[in-house]
């Protein structure tokens, strides 16, 4: 993969945060020197990122945690392998800790070449109406532990109107298990949310609606896929063929 996979997925990452941010009553996005921020304002540092793709200066870094400490949030400042260690020497100074655990950046390219394998019984629609909104907040909710009024904040009923995102379902036998979003800018297709209902877990749900929201995107003329993957989900996204770009480190307040 080459450098411009890696500039093109950070660009992803932060633009969906940004559209999700965007699209929340209480979000907001800023913009410090080099950093990125947005907020959505729930209470999961995952959706209160400050993104940092190139070496800051510190002055701009206490600028943004001290914007997210404003908002009283939980949040991470994001940086790519070749930023993290100007972050680290940063971090005593900004009131910062690394987060144990890295987050790979996966990229899939080119789309053309992308199989997808059926599940038996298993049925994949993107969402074109607002009531089925509720059952998108439900498998997300169920999926990632989060309360069921938070996950509906993160897709509300304007994201149907934007052209930069689709959202999708997942049904097995006709039972609500999967979910997933795609998130589009130029021809890359960003891929989030990937969420199965732990009863369904195991059956290739994950894979099959990360290939269905790909497919949409390769459809509307993107080439690479990118994403950010989860523990739970790298071993699945190996299996299919991404390759890591990246590792992403995250830093959290301290304490």
């Amino acid at each position: 993969m080459s450098a411009d996979v890696l500039t093109d997925m950070n660009e992803n990452w932060a633009e969906w945060l940004s559209f999700t941010a965007e699209h929340s009553p209480g979000g907001e996005s800023r913009t410090f020197g080099a950093i990125r921020c947005s907020s959505v304002g729930v209470p999961m540092p995952l959706f209160n990122q400050a993104f940092v793709f190139e070496e800051p200066s510190a002055g701009d870094l206490e600028q943004a945690t001290s914007w997210f400490a404003e908002r009283q949030v939980p949040f991470w400042v994001s940086a790519p392998g070749s930023v993290a260690p100007a972050i680290a020497d940063m971090a005593g100074s900004t009131g910062l800790d690394p987060v144990a655990a890295t987050m790979p950046g996966m990229a899939y390219a080119p789309l053309a070449d992308l199989p997808v394998e059926a599940v038996g019984g298993a049925e994949f629609l993107q969402i074109t109406e607002a009531d089925q909104l509720g059952e998108l907040a439900l498998v997300t909710s169920e999926a990632f532990g989060a309360p069921v009024q938070a996950a509906a904040l993160l897709a509300p009923a304007s994201t149907l109107d934007d052209d930069r995102c689709a959202w999708f379902l997942g049904y097995l036998d006709g039972e609500l298990a999967a979910c997933g979003q795609l998130l589009r800018t130029a021809d890359i297709a960003g891929v989030y949310s990937i969420g199965v209902r732990e009863q369904f877990r195991r059956r290739g749900l994950g894979t099959a609606i990360t290939a269905a929201a790909l497919v949409a995107g390769r459809e509307l003329g993107c080439a690479t896929g990118v994403l950010q993957a989860s523990p739970m989900g790298a071993p699945v996204y190996d299996r299919m063929g991404f390759e890591t770009v990246t590792q992403y480190h995250c830093f959290s307040p301290a304490g």
